[in-house]
């Protein structure tokens, strides 16, 4: 195993047990990063995705979060203000046909440590325990705050436990006015930040790589706003 900051990461080193969901969805075709849930956010997590992908398909129509139910005039203009900018959700899923839940956080927390330290050979496991969001339409996931909290075990090749972290990411953000953004970001609009899982993952991907990679920049949402 070569996680190349454990030797500068105070942890606790537990004996992983416990039983957790498998959900049945598409991921990347990477397996350095496994990503359960638990709880509520388990058991409800066809709907979730269900609203999720509605809500994907819409945005990736009309550029807006807010034409899911409601008048799309608006929409027009939004998708030729933003035609030159690389959305969050788009750069893990170029196709909408693969665009999952589980698989969005797996896939960022992925990327980042290909980029943080390409020979990594073991696996990080995650396991999601909270996941709130202010203004998202399932009672048991909504909330006045959106927040999320969980458990991070990095196993070495064999399977032996090097380290373990208790997350925990509110949203910290970043703002542009950019209508062509393409830096390392992961973008979205801001009526996106209190509606949709990917703000809130892309906040969490961060901090849980800058917990096992203190020296690395993570990339981190940014919040496009229009003029």
């Amino acid at each position: 195993m070569t996680l190349k900051t454990l030797s500068q990461i105070t942890s606790r080193a537990l004996v992983a047990a416990g039983c957790f969901l498998s959900l049945g969805f598409a991921l990347p075709a990477q397996a350095d990063v496994n990503v359960e849930f638990t709880g509520v956010v388990a058991e409800r997590m066809n709907r979730i995705a269900a609203v999720e992908m509605k809500r994907e398909e819409s945005f990736r129509k009309y550029r807006n979060e807010d034409v899911v139910w409601g008048p799309k005039t608006k929409a027009v203009f939004d998708r030729s203000y933003f035609s030159g900018t690389e959305w969050g959700n788009e750069r893990i899923f170029p196709n909408i046909e693969d665009y999952n839940v589980p698989g969005l956080l797996k896939a960022m927390v992925e990327r980042g440590i290909k980029e943080a330290d390409p020979s990594f050979d073991g696996t990080v496991h995650i396991t999601v325990e909270k996941m709130r969001i202010a203004n998202f339409p399932i009672a048991v996931i909504g909330s006045t705050r959106t927040d999320m909290k969980g458990i991070v075990r990095v196993l070495d090749a064999s399977g032996n436990l090097m380290a373990e972290h208790e997350i925990w990411s509110g949203l910290v953000k970043e703002y542009s006015v950019s209508s062509h953004y393409d830096g390392p970001n992961y973008a979205y609009r801001a009526q996106a930040v209190h509606k949709r899982v990917g703000p809130i993952m892309a906040e969490f991907s961060e901090k849980v790589l800058e917990t096992l990679y203190p020296d690395y920049d993570a990339p981190g949402l940014v919040v496009l706003q229009r003029h």
